[in-house]
């Protein structure tokens, strides 16, 4: 059976590459909202250059981790304590979605498929392979943005924090809503459940003033 054209494998190395600068983009300024948001949420001025600075550093690794590894890391709580682990999926979803593409132009080959029928094929992968992006984008901005928060916080030696649920929603996650007013250390590994898929929930910093 004939080998599906190599224009089409070109085209997902460009396609890597766009979406790799644009994850990169998303994390800088993702990084920074979180600074900037935890800043004002204690009510202190933010030195943008000292922050952009952290920023470049964070993403600068999270390029060269995209570019060589095709992946990223998560957290992972690992009988009750906060791990960092890479995960390599960006080759994998990129090498799914080829060999998607691939099966359907084969197939076409082989059995004379009509060009309508072939676009057909090809639009349901490619909608649902940007359906994936967004989501695979958003969580990596999200999780990007918890961490410029938490860093923040870290920096301004905040020890604890107030777990906020923001309701109304269409499918609140209960055990979330259960944590709503609850005071945690910033080290409980429970707020690394701010980064769970479409968790609307934030931390409050406890902010203690000492008098002159």
């Amino acid at each position: 059976m004939p080998e599906p054209p190599d224009t089409i494998y070109k085209s997902y190395e460009a396609m890597k590459r766009s979406y790799i600068d644009t994850l990169t983009n998303n994390a800088a300024e993702a990084f920074v909202d979180g600074e900037i948001r935890a800043a004002t949420l204690m009510r202190i001025p933010i030195n943008l250059a000292l922050v952009n600075s952290r920023a470049v550093s964070l993403t600068r690794a999270y390029r060269e981790d995209m570019i060589r590894f095709g992946g990223s890391e998560v957290t992972k709580i690992i009988d009750g304590i906060p791990v960092r682990k890479f995960e390599p999926w960006l080759n994998d979803m990129i090498a799914r979605d080829q060999g998607q593409v691939a099966d359907i132009i084969q197939t076409a080959i082989g059995k004379g498929t009509g060009i309508r029928d072939i676009e057909k094929a090809l639009n349901d992968v490619f909608t649902n392979q940007e359906h994936n992006a967004r989501l695979t984008a958003y969580q990596e901005t999200k999780a990007l943005y918890q961490r410029g928060t938490m860093d923040r916080f870290s920096h301004e030696n905040v020890q604890q924090g107030i777990w906020h649920h923001m309701d109304p929603q269409d499918d609140p996650r209960e055990e979330h809503q259960e944590l709503n007013g609850k005071v945690f250390d910033l080290d409980d590994p429970i707020w690394y459940e701010l980064e769970l898929y479409n968790c609307h929930c934030w931390c409050e910093p406890v902010l203690i003033f000492r008098g002159g």
